[in-house]
C-alpha cells in the first residue's frame, strides 16, 4: 500500500512540475498590434551626418511624461511635441520616440504648425542616436497611446507598495521593431533639362528657368512638398508650355534661347543642380555653350502661397540682366495685377559656409548672374522644410505663375512698350494643369533619398517636358564609392508591433510566487506518507 501511496505522490509532484514549467515559461504577451512606421530622415552630407542614426527599437511604452524615460520608447502625440521636449528626451536617452501624426494635416491649427516647422528644422540640423519614427493616429494606435498615458505606472506611484500592486494589476505595451542597423543605400541624384532655341540667329544670348523636384521632410515617406516645391515645378511647365506657343506663333521671333533645369537634392545643398553645372562648364556641348551665353537664371523655388520676394546676391543695378529681368516682372505685376508687389531681397552668397542658402547661389558663385524667387521672405522662414506642405492656394499659384510668364515673355522678347501685354488670352497658364501637377507631385514619393531613374515623378516630369522643349534628357549622378559627397541610408519604412505585456517584474514576482507554490506542494506530498505511516501504526496500536 505504502509502495502505491508513493508513486501515487511521485506522479502528482510530475504533474505539478510540469504545470510550473508551463506556468514559468508561458509568453507575456497577451496581444499584438502591427503599424507602419518612418524613420526620421538620415543621410550624410558634404562628410557631416544628418538626421536619425539608429532604427533600433525594443522598448516598454511610456507616456511623455513618465518620470523615467532612459531605454524606453516614449510614445507621443503631435500636440505634445516641442523643441526643448525633444532635446530633454534625447539627452535623457530614451531608447526610441514614437510620435502620432494626423493624417488629415488640415486638422491642424496654424500654432501647432508653427510649432512643428520649428522642431522639424531644429532636429533636421544635427545627427541623432535615438531612433524617432512617425506613424499615423490609427484608432488602434491611439488606444494604446491613451492606456500608455493614462496608466498608473510605477514611475509615478507615491509609494513602494502602491508601486507593487501596479506591477500585478496593470498591462503595458513592448514596442519592437524588426531588421538589420542602417545600412548605406543606393545614392542617386537626378537633373532633366530641356532647351527652347530661337530661330533667326545663328547664337543667341540665352535664360535660365530652373527648379527642384523632390520633397523634404523630416521623414521621406511623409513629405509631399506642395508649396516647396511642387508649385515651382508646376510653374517651369506651364512658363515652358506658354513660351513653347509664344516661340512657334507666327511673325514672333524672341531673342533668346531657353534653358530648362529640373533637379533633385533641393535641400541637400542643391546638389544636383550643382554637379550638373560644374560638369557643364567643362564640357564642349550645346548646353554648355547655351551657359556660356546665358544672361540671366531665374530659379522657382514656393510660389502658391502670399507674397513674392525676388532673392539676389546683390541689389540689382540698372543696365544688368538681374535689373532687366526686375523690370520686366515689376512690368507684368502692374499690367496683370498691380495690388501685388514684388520685393527684391538681397543676401550675399556665404563662401565661409559649404551649405547654400538659395538655389540661385550655386550659378552665382560661377559668376552667372542670377535670382531666386518665391512666396519665402528669407531662406530661414520656417515652412520651406515642413512635412505638412500639403497644399497650395491655386488661385495664388496661378496669378503668381502669369507674372512670372509675362515677365519672362517680356524679357525675352525685349519689350519695352508697358501698355502691352505679350501673353494674351490665348497664351494664359491653364489653372486647371497647375492644380493637377501639384496635386501629382504631393502624392507621389519624390524624396531625393527614396528616387530612381524609374520613379514615375521622373518618367513624368521628363515626359511632359518634352512636349514643350526638345533634346530633353535625364542625368544620374551617383554617390562616389570612395569618398561621397553625399550618401543615403535605408531603413526609411518599417513595420513597428506593439506587444500586450506584463512589467518584466511581474515575471519576476510570478516566478517567485509559483516556485513559493510548489514548494509548497512539494513537502506537503513528500510529507504524505509520514503521515500516512502515522496514521496506520496509531490505527493498529488502536485495534491491537
Amino acid at each position: 500500500m505504502l509502495e502505491t501511496l508513493n508513486d501515487f505522490t511521485r506522479s502528482l509532484g510530475s504533474v505539478w512540475g510540469l504545470f510550473s514549467i508551463l506556468v514559468v515559461c508561458a509568453p507575456a504577451a497577451l496581444a499584438v498590434h502591427e503599424f507602419t512606421a518612418y524613420r526620421m530622415n538620415q543621410y550624410t552630407l558634404t562628410g557631416s551626418d544628418y538626421g536619425c542614426k539608429s532604427n533600433m527599437v525594443n522598448f516598454e511604452a511610456r507616456a511623455v511624461n513618465a518620470n523615467i524615460v532612459t531605454r524606453r520608447c516614449v510614445l507621443m502625440s503631435m500636440g505634445e511635441i516641442s523643441v526643448d521636449r525633444m532635446k530633454e528626451l534625447i539627452e535623457n536617452k530614451a531608447g526610441s520616440i514614437l510620435i502620432a501624426i494626423p493624417e488629415d494635416p488640415s486638422s491642424l491649427t496654424k500654432d501647432e504648425i508653427e510649432n512643428w516647422n520649428e522642431v522639424e528644422e531644429v532636429l533636421m540640423e544635427q545627427a541623432i542616436d535615438t531612433s524617432v519614427y512617425f506613424t499615423y493616429q490609427k484608432p488602434e494606435l491611439m488606444s494604446i497611446y491613451h492606456e500608455v498615458r493614462t496608466a498608473l505606472n510605477s514611475d509615478h506611484a507615491a509609494t513602494a507598495a502602491a508601486a507593487l500592486g501596479n506591477v500585478f494589476h496593470s498591462n503595458g505595451y513592448q514596442i519592437v521593431t524588426y531588421g538589420t542597423a542602417p545600412a548605406p543605400a543606393k545614392s542617386s541624384l537626378y537633373t532633366i533639362q530641356g532647351k527652347m532655341l530661337s530661330q533667326g540667329r545663328e547664337t543667341n544670348p540665352s535664360i535660365a528657368i530652373v527648379a527642384h523636384f523632390d520633397s523634404y521632410g523630416i521623414a521621406p515617406h511623409l513629405a509631399k512638398s506642395a508649396n516647396g516645391n511642387g508649385s515651382g515645378v508646376a510653374a517651369l511647365l506651364e512658363i515652358a508650355r506658354l513660351l513653347s506657343k509664344l516661340y512657334s506663333k507666327s511673325g514672333n521671333t524672341p531673342k533668346y534661347d531657353v534653358l530648362f533645369l529640373l533637379s533633385s537634392g533641393g535641400k541637400l545643398n542643391y546638389l544636383a543642380s550643382k554637379t550638373w553645372l560644374e560638369k557643364k562648364l567643362s564640357s564642349d556641348s550645346l548646353e554648355t555653350v547655351l551657359l556660356n551665353e546665358v544672361e540671366f537664371v531665374l530659379c522657382l523655388d514656393g510660389i502658391g502661397k502670399d507674397g513674392l520676394h525676388l532673392h539676389v546676391s546683390k541689389q540689382p543695378k540698372e543696365g544688368t540682366a538681374a535689373h532687366k529681368m526686375l523690370t520686366a516682372i515689376e512690368e507684368a505685376v502692374s499690367l496683370l495685377n498691380p495690388n501685388i508687389s514684388v520685393n527684391t531681397v538681397p543676401k550675399k552668397v556665404n563662401l565661409g559656409n559649404p551649405l547654400f542658402a538659395w538655389h540661385h547661389e550655386i550659378f552665382t558663385v560661377k559668376r552667372l548672374s542670377a535670382a531666386t524667387i518665391s512666396n519665402f521672405p528669407a531662406h530661414n522662414s520656417l515652412g520651406r522644410l515642413n512635412t505638412f506642405d500639403t497644399s497650395v492656394d491655386v488661385d495664388k499659384l496661378y496669378t503668381h505663375t502669369h507674372i512670372i510668364a509675362e515677365g519672362i515673355a517680356r524679357y525675352v522678347s525685349d519689350l519695352s512698350d508697358k501698355s502691352v501685354t505679350i501673353l494674351d488670352d490665348y497664351l494664359v497658364p491653364n489653372k486647371a494643369l497647375l492644380s493637377r501637377t501639384v496635386e501629382f507631385l504631393s502624392s507621389t514619393q519624390r524624396a531625393a533619398t527614396l528616387l530612381q531613374r524609374d520613379s514615375p515623378v521622373i518618367l513624368n516630369l521628363e515626359q511632359t517636358l518634352s512636349k514643350y522643349a526638345s533634346e530633353v534628357m535625364v542625368t544620374e549622378l551617383k554617390a562616389s564609392k570612395r569618398d561621397p559627397e553625399f550618401q543615403f541610408y535605408d531603413q526609411s519604412e518599417t513595420k513597428l508591433f506593439a506587444y500586450n505585456v506584463k512589467p518584466a517584474v511581474f515575471d519576476l514576482f510570478l516566478a517567485i510566487a509559483v516556485i513559493a507554490y510548489l514548494g509548497t506542494v512539494y513537502l506537503c506530498v513528500k510529507s504524505i506518507p509520514h503521515a500516512m505511516t502515522y496514521l496506520y501504526q496509531m490505527k493498529k496500536l488502536k485495534s491491537s
